[in-house]
């Protein structure tokens, strides 16, 4: 996964730094997790990493990506709307481990629909 930093300004107000930048990758639009480890890794960042927007060009394997750098998690929280944090906050696993139990779900509720017609 490659970076290309686009924009990068500090915003002394709501104590953040704001970042505008492309990832290009490989496959499918990585999670943000990934995008946060990339963007960490590739800025020597340290503090709490909000990915606000996530927009991939159309045919291309690019991603335009909108961060906000936070220096800890209770600054983010008194900024950040609530929905941006728990987007934010999912893991990988978390979000398989969701749409397993939804499929699951579902196809029970397909059975119980096909037991009620015989």
């Amino acid at each position: 996964m490659e970076i290309e930093v686009e924009n990068r300004r500090e915003n002394k107000l709501l104590e953040r730094e704001e970042i505008e930048f492309i990832v290009k990758y490989e496959g499918a639009t990585p999670p943000r997790h990934k995008i946060k480890e990339a963007l960490k890794n590739h800025l020597n960042l340290s503090g709490y990493i909000v990915i606000h927007k996530i927009q991939p060009f159309f045919g291309m394997m690019q991603a335009r990506v909108y961060a906000k750098v936070y220096p800890s998690e209770a600054v983010a929280r008194q900024v950040e709307e609530e929905y941006i944090l728990k987007r934010n906050a999912r893991k990988a696993g978390e979000a398989k481990q969701q749409q397993e139990a939804a499929a699951e779900e579902k196809e029970e509720k397909q059975k119980e629909g096909e037991g009620g017609e015989e």
